[in-house]
């Protein structure tokens, strides 16, 4: 019996190359503004399009609504927010190990279609912040007939 491979297509692989950039840089920014920081947190995204809407999820634990800012420029999606910290550092207590990422996260989400984004819904629950758009119809995927005129005066 032969085995399926999964096609991903472009756009996921776009998305991919896109949340390692924004790893990358975000390590690179956060290393010069605190040189002893060398950690990052690139929060993992989800963009489903069921023909009517375009829903992107983003996990965001431990994270509150009111630490979150969500805007949209053109067909990008940026999400802003901190993650604050529960323990603190102070005399007496020593990290052996410490990989929960805290403090300011930046992600971006090219959008992979024209949405209504004055009727935009958002909602952050259990740790999961969802983002809705109703689709725009992109009228250049219709077919129109263009009349073609004769040369003749």
């Amino acid at each position: 019996m032969k085995s399926l491979t999964k096609f991903y297509g472009p756009l996921v692989e776009l998305s991919r190359l896109q949340s390692e950039l924004n790893r990358l840089f975000s390590v690179f920014v956060e290393s010069n503004k605190n040189a002893s920081s060398g950690s990052s947190w690139d929060p993992n995204v989800d963009l489903l399009d069921d023909g009517e809407r375009i829903r992107i999820l983003i996990e965001l634990p431990g994270v509150e609504a009111e630490d979150v800012s969500v805007t949209i420029r053109g067909r990008v999606l940026t999400v802003r927010g901190t993650k604050k910290g529960r323990i603190r550092s102070r005399e007496g207590i020593r990290f052996f190990c410490m990989e929960r990422y805290f403090g300011t996260f930046v992600k971006s989400v090219p959008l992979p279609r024209p949405v209504n984004t004055h009727q935009a819904a958002t909602k952050l629950k259990d740790g999961l912040l969802e983002i809705v758009f109703p689709r725009v119809p992109d009228h250049r995927e219709k077919e129109l007939n263009i009349p073609v005129q004769s040369g003749e005066d």
